[in-house]
């Protein structure tokens, strides 16, 4: 194996953090390392595009590290976006830091599109982690592809609907005195804090209750990320999905495990490397 399996992560991530670690103990590649969006903003970038069409990036972090798309093997992509300088938020030079931020936010998604075999995770147009895919949205795949979703819907008030039944929320459009079975109308929502299992979908692994890694791949090529959470509410008959994680918690020893293989299967890949 070779090349340098990066994890780009805010400061505080532990899921991030527990597969910096896991990589380290597996070995065999040319280093791991985690870098914060604050550090990507402080680097120095080169970032051209030739006349076929073909990106090359060059970043020298100020610690001292070169990020080089030869020496880049696989790519965590979990950055919520890149700061906006403190003083953008008053004085008359605003609108120029905020000009500039935009303009940071759209390098950094064109390095990780230029990448993107190698990254493991959502690349959206700002460069952030989650996407142009809504929670909602999310939930709509998963549903289009057979996975069992809690309700979704709505009622002209809340005694139409019962009481919320588990993994789901009902949720008034207006404050309204009347109490329960009043006349108001109620959106009946899945409930993402609703107790239950979580599964991962690691690449090719799915790790969590029931019989869905044939589902769980089609909801990857939905989403288009092979790494992504889904949270289950339990049910006297069988549990339904509450929420699509697109940048996964990785609280699970077993979650981090998979995808620090994941990464490394990922890295092992000549033909994703550039020629």
């Amino acid at each position: 194996m070779s090349g340098t399996l990066l994890v780009l992560a805010a400061p505080g991530d532990g899921g991030a953090a527990a597969v910096v670690r896991a990589l380290a103990a597996r070995g065999g590649h040319d280093g791991v390392l985690a870098v914060t969006p604050a550090e990507l903003a402080r680097a120095r970038w080169s970032h051209r595009v030739d006349g076929r069409g073909v990106p090359s990036t060059r970043i020298t972090l100020s610690a001292g590290q070169v990020l080089d798309d030869r020496s880049i093997g696989a790519v965590l992509h979990r950055l919520p976006g890149m700061p906006l300088a403190a003083r953008a938020e008053k004085g008359p030079r605003a609108k120029d830091a905020v000009y500039a931020h935009s303009e940071r936010q759209a390098l950094v998604a064109s390095w990780l599109l230029s990448l993107a075999p190698r990254v493991i995770g959502v690349i959206s147009a700002y460069g952030t982690a989650f996407g142009p895919i809504s929670p909602t949205m999310a939930l709509v795949h998963a549903e289009r592809c057979g996975l069992p979703v809690a309700r979704r819907g709505g009622a002209t008030r809340s005694g139409l609907v019962g009481r919320p039944a588990p993994g789901e929320r009902h949720v008034p459009r207006l404050a309204w005195p009347g109490g329960p079975g009043s006349p108001v109308p109620i959106d009946v929502l899945p409930d993402p804090t609703a107790d239950g299992d979580r599964l991962l979908v690691a690449g090719d692994r799915v790790i969590g209750p029931g019989d869905y890694a044939e589902r769980c791949h089609r909801l990857a090529g939905a989403l288009g990320t092979r790494h992504f959470e889904l949270r289950f509410a339990r049910r006297a008959t069988r549990p339904v999905v509450t929420d699509v994680h697109l940048c996964p918690v990785l609280d699970d020893p077993r979650h981090v495990e998979a995808t620090a293989a994941l990464m490394t299967t990922v890295a092992e890949q000549p033909a994703r490397r550039p020629a």
